[in-house]
């Protein structure tokens, strides 16, 4: 299953705390966790950026986002995180939905 979180990060927190977080978090191998698959991981200049990654259940993603509140908290000041698929395969679903209300009436 793909999922896609959005985040920003927290500014009260300062870069080195956050550097020190990150380097805890990805050179002990506890990021990403098991059973999560990251596919993008973008940052941007202003602070914000979106992860794109598999898992195999949402318990899974739960666990890869909390994972830096717990080792920091106050590191994001807002996630938003939700199962994704790609346009290309929602837009022939989506036809097969409106065929099968047209067909109703």
């Amino acid at each position: 299953m793909l999922f896609l979180t959005y985040w920003e990060l927290n500014e009260a927190m300062s870069v080195a705390e956050r550097q020190k977080i990150a380097g805890k978090l990805t050179s002990s191998g506890l990021f990403p966790p098991k059973g999560v698959n990251i596919i993008r991981w973008d940052s941007t200049p202003d602070g914000w950026g979106i992860i794109v990654a598999e898992a195999e259940t949402a318990a899974d993603i739960f666990d890869a986002i909390n994972l830096w509140r717990v080792a920091g908290a106050g590191f994001f000041k807002f996630t938003k995180t939700s199962p994704a698929e790609p346009v290309q395969e929602v837009i022939p679903r989506v036809d097969g939905l409106l065929k099968a209300l047209e067909r109703t009436g």
